[in-house]
């Protein structure tokens, strides 16, 4: 047993990578996404070889679930304890979708991920959870509870408008996990549960860029963030070159992409004063 519920945000080893683990008093683990193959060595370090009670993974992008597919295709994660996967992904069959803005980036996003994971996870379906939007549940002293799971029809920025939105709330803070959701899911999340957003911490969506709009954190109103970035996105100007052909992300509806430094301007009006950033090394909090 534990005296405090701690989580950790793990720093990259990978290139923007996102790895949290959460231990509790009863010395059980939450993971959410974990990164890719290179991270599982620290990730592996930070469980202590402790039985993982849920492992959730946010969408399908490789910097977020690439580490967990490695390890079950190798040794069926014969180095992991696992007790249930949560996750709600848009089915693969959806790369047939017509009329998307831009064919050839929707059919990389699809292809990315989801025939390895569709490949990987039925030999696992008895541990798998598929999140549904309001539910919520028990894992030890921690309540979790769905905000947002995918809505069918986001084209533009599919795998990450399919992020899954939850809080986590442990005895003393609760924290809100947004994945890599863009403008237009936040839009929805914010106009389906605006009224449910205050948190006390929040997880920056999309590494703090390309993502949700400021009135979508105004609701949040969190105490602190974490930022999953290194120093060069944590510090990329507002509108950074490879976001400056507007004539391409209007073709994408793509358009309200910025860099980092709006984020970090929004926080600032917001007060903010706590920013937990992974080109720091790992953060452990209590919650």
């Amino acid at each position: 047993m534990n005296d405090k519920t701690l989580l950790y945000q793990v720093t990259e080893t990978s290139k923007y990578m996102m790895g949290f683990v959460l231990v509790t008093r009863q010395n059980n683990v939450i993971v959410i996404d974990g990164g890719r193959p290179e991270d599982m060595p620290l990730l592996k370090e930070v469980i202590g070889g402790r039985h993982i009670s849920g492992w959730f993974l946010t969408h399908p992008h490789s910097d977020h679930i690439s580490g967990l597919l490695d390890e079950l295709e190798k040794n069926g994660g014969a180095d992991f304890d696992i007790g249930a996967f949560y996750y709600n992904f848009p089915p693969y069959s959806l790369i047939n979708t017509p009329d998307v803005p831009d064919r050839a980036y929707f059919e990389e996003e699809y292809n990315e991920m989801l025939p390895a994971f569709e490949r990987i996870m039925p030999a696992y379906r008895e541990k798998c959870h598929i999140l549904r939007q309001g539910e919520t549940f028990t894992i030890d002293e921690c309540g979790i509870e769905v905000l947002y799971t995918w809505h069918d029809g986001l084209v533009s920025n599919p795998m990450n408008d399919a992020s899954s939105v939850f809080r986590i709330s442990g005895p003393n803070k609760n924290v809100l996990f947004l994945g890599d959701l863009g403008p237009d899911a936040g839009d929805i999340l914010f106009r389906e549960s605006r009224d449910l957003l205050k948190s006390d911490m929040v997880q920056m969506a999309h590494h703090g860029h390309m993502n949700i709009g400021m009135e979508v954190y105004a609701a949040i109103a969190p105490e602190a963030c974490f930022w999953c970035c290194h120093d060069w996105l944590y510090n990329e100007p507002v509108v950074p070159k490879y976001l400056s052909d507007t004539e391409k992300l209007t073709r994408m509806k793509r358009i309200r992409m910025y860099g980092t430094a709006l984020t970090r301007q929004w926080m600032d009006l917001l007060g903010v004063k706590t920013h937990y950033v992974t080109m720091n090394g790992t953060n452990c909090v209590e919650i």
